[in-house]
């Protein structure tokens, strides 16, 4: 399941009426066409998808078509992006920034980096066009939607603080329900980091949610669990599942985070407590943080197997531009390539402080098998399908997704550069920038 996303739609959405817009998602198989008649060219790229967005800017480059980039990588690395682009914004686009882009652009006074002064505090509805863009994932029509910004969770491995800020911004729910109101799709994932941080907001957004009849999913702590009336109205309100960062099932992760209960046992009660309200856990975990010893697999593999949580997602520690884990394993030595398409949270790339890589990919390839092998998906599975019909589709549809992409052999080894390829973090090595537009 890729799930859908919302910045291009509501970039779209801020795009004035006199310009024509089409949004092309590769990630979805759709075919660019590099000769097509456009104006302007905007790419969004996270990380993993950088060194293509790169290669795609230099084709419209080679035709002398202007390209913008934007995104989080292009926001942490504004000055590796202006190497194959014309200009970057760096952050959100609101209050009249992407605007100011477009009229640039016309009055041929475009600069090569926007920023806002500060964080846009979502105050003007701004309709997405979602009719530009994939509303499903796999087989289900999912739409995505969002109720605010930011996290006030320092996650040393997170790029969400640098790039939304450590303060939650909401947007007014009367502007969320005339988004869902506009939404003929039954189902809805809030793109949210953490869609009940402010328990007095969901509460209310829950409760007027209730008679749309819409399911969804998102983005939650666990400690929802210590706010029967929340799990209630969020259960009531439609809510299938959560994906919950537990993050590390040491002693030392369980506290550091501070996103979850203190103890082994008390997580475990938790993700019962969510199942008894008719609320998946999807539970997700970090592998090769600085203090995690071999030892974590098995502790992990414990929890699942007592817990039954819904659905693994199970992340090899990636140090993201942006993050305080970059900083240091790059000061340290220990990230084994620059190759940005391979930081997408399912290779080992790195070197642990407490095991080998060797030892962090057998781990990591150990728990998955164990973890979406038949025999788990089934002993998991009597919590969850007797919740309903589209609880038991959602969880076979995760668990043998997730089986099947594990099963493909993509990610069973470890990923280092070769010898002659150093890891000094010049991208230009993987592709190199065709020569830019003059703008006259």
């Amino acid at each position: 399941m890729a799930i859908p996303q919302l910045n291009l739609s509501l970039l779209a959405g801020l795009t004035p009426e006199e310009h024509e817009v089409k949004i092309v998602e590769e990630v979805f198989d759709e075919t660019i066409d590099f000769d097509q008649d456009v104006d302007v060219v905007g790419i969004s790229i996270m990380t993993q998808t950088a060194i293509r967005g790169y290669e795609i800017a230099n084709e419209f480059k080679k035709r002398d078509k202007i390209v913008i980039f934007g995104g989080i990588h292009a926001t942490v690395l504004p000055k590796e992006a202006i190497k194959y682009g014309d200009a970057v914004v760096i952050g959100e686009a609101e209050n009249g920034l992407w605007e100011q882009v477009l009229n640039d652009i016309k009055t041929y006074s475009l600069k090569e980096f926007y920023k806002l002064d500060q964080y846009p505090q979502l105050s003007h509805y701004i309709a997405p066009r979602r009719d530009l863009i994939r509303t499903s994932a796999g087989k289900f029509k999912i739409v995505p939607i969002e109720t605010g910004r930011g996290c006030p969770y320092k996650c040393d491995f997170c790029t969400v603080p640098t790039s939304f800020g450590t303060k939650q911004r909401h947007k007014s729910i009367d502007f969320i329900l005339k988004d869902i109101e506009s939404i003929k799709e039954k189902h809805l994932f809030f793109i949210d980091d953490n869609v009940t941080i402010n328990k007095k907001y969901a509460k209310e957004l829950f409760e007027r949610m209730i008679p749309f009849k819409k399911n969804w999913v998102g983005q939650a702590s666990i400690n929802i669990v210590n706010d029967k009336e929340l799990m209630k109205l969020a259960q009531k309100s439609g809510c299938k599942g959560l994906l919950i960062g537990f993050e590390s099932m040491t002693e030392t992760g369980l506290c550091k985070y501070k996103k979850t209960f203190s103890t082994f046992e008390e997580n475990v009660a938790a993700v019962k407590k969510l199942q008894d309200n008719g609320i998946q856990t999807m539970a997700s975990f970090v592998f090769g943080l600085d203090d995690d010893t071999p030892r974590v697999f098995d502790n992990t593999f414990n929890f699942i197997q007592k817990a039954k949580p819904a659905f693994l997602q199970a992340c090899s520690l990636t140090p993201y531009p942006g993050t305080q884990v970059f900083d240091r394993m790059k000061q340290e030595g220990r990230i084994l390539t620059d190759d940005w398409s391979q930081f997408d949270a399912k290779k080992v790339i790195i070197s642990p402080k407490n095991m080998t890589p060797d030892e962090l990919q057998d781990g990591y390839s150990r728990i998955k098998d164990q973890t979406y092998s038949y025999k788990s998906i089934l002993s998991r599975a009597f919590p969850h399908m007797f919740s309903g019909v589209t609880e038991a589709i959602l969880y076979f549809s995760l668990n043998y997704g997730a089986r099947k992409w594990h099963k493909s052999g993509l990610t069973a080894s470890v990923y280092k550069n070769k010898k002659e390829m150093p890891v000094d973090f010049d991208v230009t090595k993987y592709v190199t920038p065709v020569k830019k537009t003059v703008l006259v």
